[in-house]
């Protein structure tokens, strides 16, 4: 005979309901304690200097947003831990365009990867294609040449994964 709960009684619901409201408080804390920073940018590859005057911006250390500038897939041996974080995103050469947001509690890192044959030559909409992701962290780039795809990757924090 199974036995009844009485009407106050506390089941895995209700621990499993209070966990999540828990996690969702520290989760909103975090966001609030974080530092705000300020966008910083390094412009790294083939043609930086280029790009880097187009945007009229300084290169930077410790950057929040890191634009890759390659004319081979194969460069990407060079930067073993952009490489690491493109992993089968730019292995399998999905997009000429792959953007790569690292996410971490005030440390958000930004990476745009760009194979430039596809761009045609074109650095000007490489360069605008560069300063909408400075902009926005979810666009999905200007008009310029827009048959040339372009693939977000979001990194999760804690090594729980890729969302692409």
């Amino acid at each position: 005979m199974t036995q009844k709960i009485p009407p106050f009684g506390w089941t895995a619901k209700h621990y499993i309901a209070i966990a999540g409201i828990l996690f969702a408080v520290v989760f909103a804390v975090g966001v609030a304690l974080s530092p705000n920073r300020t966008p910083t940018v390094a412009v790294i590859g083939d043609r930086a200097d280029e790009i880097r005057a187009a945007l009229s911006t300084e290169q930077a250390e410790d950057a929040t947003v890191t634009i890759v500038l390659l004319n081979r897939w194969d460069s990407l041996r060079h930067l073993p831990d952009i490489a690491e974080l493109c992993w089968d995103a730019c292995h399998d050469r999905v997009a000429p365009q792959i953007t790569l947001t690292q996410m971490r509690f005030g440390k958000t890192r930004k990476i745009v990867v760009f194979h430039l044959p596809d761009f045609e030559g074109n650095l000007n909409c490489v360069a605008t294609r560069a300063g909408n992701a400075l902009e926005a962290l979810k666009g999905y780039g200007p008009s310029c040449q827009i048959k040339v795809a372009h693939r977000h990757v979001w990194i999760l924090p804690m090594g729980l994964g890729r969302i692409s």
